[in-house]
């Protein structure tokens, strides 16, 4: 990854209107998963592990790939504008570097997202009153997904390439998690690499990934990102792109 990419990369997200998104989003999922487990107590008698499936079940599926999608069409709006994909691939930067720029600061908003989901699990168990804190599986649960999310990212760069319009991506990104959910659900989650993140955060209780489903989970990220990667290199490197 050349250097000069990834800091124009992050210039980008400098004071940027996006990051709105990444407080309210966040805050909106923990407050409908927080009411859903105070309105069903009756049924919910597992403390942290209860409100953790309440919190993350709808965010692994809508809000955590809106915000992917989101983040990618940010990382894409500006090339997107008149002539700016002739400068940009008139420069010294390859395609292939240009795209590992955005794909690395695609994944630590990723990570932002996925931190700002622990810290309001945390905080809104301790506001309703839950006894002491939760284990450290939580942790591992959403280091897992970020490292899954990798392929969720590459995917949505793809997409907010070939797609110039800033809206229809988020909406791709928020089918592709409602799918990947039920790809989980049936027992298919490595066909999908939106299923990724459902897998790893355990959002359904339907078993966390294993050592013995270290190997496949990882080997399926790394598939789908490298698949989605060659896509957008391949996309990108045509002339008609270029020169559009």
């Amino acid at each position: 990854m050349h250097a000069s990419a990834l800091r124009a990369e992050l210039v980008k997200l400098h004071r940027a209107p996006i990051w709105v998104a990444f407080i309210v989003v966040p805050l909106v999922a923990a407050a409908i998963g927080t009411f859903n487990y105070q309105n069903n107590l009756e049924i919910l008698k597992l403390g942290w592990f209860d409100l953790w499936t309440q919190h993350t079940l709808f965010e692994s599926m809508f809000f955590l790939q809106a915000l992917v999608g989101a983040s990618c069409s940010w990382l894409m709006r500006l090339e997107h504008r008149g002539a700016n994909w002739n400068q940009l691939m008139a420069s010294p930067v390859s395609a292939a570097r240009v795209l590992a720029a955005k794909l690395a600061v695609g994944w630590l908003m990723l990570g932002v997202a996925l931190a700002a989901t622990g810290a309001l699990f945390i905080a809104c168990g301790k506001l309703i009153g839950l006894s002491g804190l939760p284990g450290p599986e939580y942790a591992q649960w959403l280091a897992l997904a970020w490292v899954g999310g990798v392929a969720s990212v590459a995917c949505q760069l793809f997409v907010s390439l070939v797609i110039r319009n800033f809206a229809a991506p988020v909406g791709v990104a928020v089918i592709g998690g409602i799918t990947g959910f039920f790809a989980y659900a049936y027992d298919s989650g490595y066909l999908c690499p939106y299923a990724l993140i459902v897998m790893a955060l355990n959002s359904n209780g339907h078993g966390a990934i294993g050592a013995g489903q270290m190997v496949p989970f990882l080997a399926t990220t790394a598939a789908f990102t490298l698949l989605a990667l060659g896509a957008a290199v391949l996309v990108l490197s045509r002339r008609d792109i270029r020169t559009s």
